[in-house]
């Protein structure tokens, strides 16, 4: 067995927050939150950006979850 010294943490990324125009359904309706996800690694959310109100944003990009929390797009606005 071989020793390769102490073992390292690795940073763990944090991801950005969603864009300010990102909207989904589930921000209109009220629950308890006490619900299952049930698929975790599916999502079959329906977003749309406040921008232009359809799926893609300014940008000519698709609108979703993890597209919409990447700063580096030139529509995004942080909240």
């Amino acid at each position: 067995m071989s020793d390769a010294g102490p073992a390292r943490e690795l940073p763990v990324a944090q991801p950005s927050v969603p864009c300010r125009h990102l909207r989904n359904k589930g921000m209109y309706i009220f629950t308890d939150g006490g619900h299952d996800t049930g698929h975790d690694g599916y999502d079959n959310t329906i977003y749309w950006c406040l921008k232009t109100m359809k799926d893609y944003g300014p940008d000519d990009q698709p609108v979703d979850g993890p597209d919409c929390r990447n700063c580096e797009r030139s529509c995004y606005e942080a909240f």
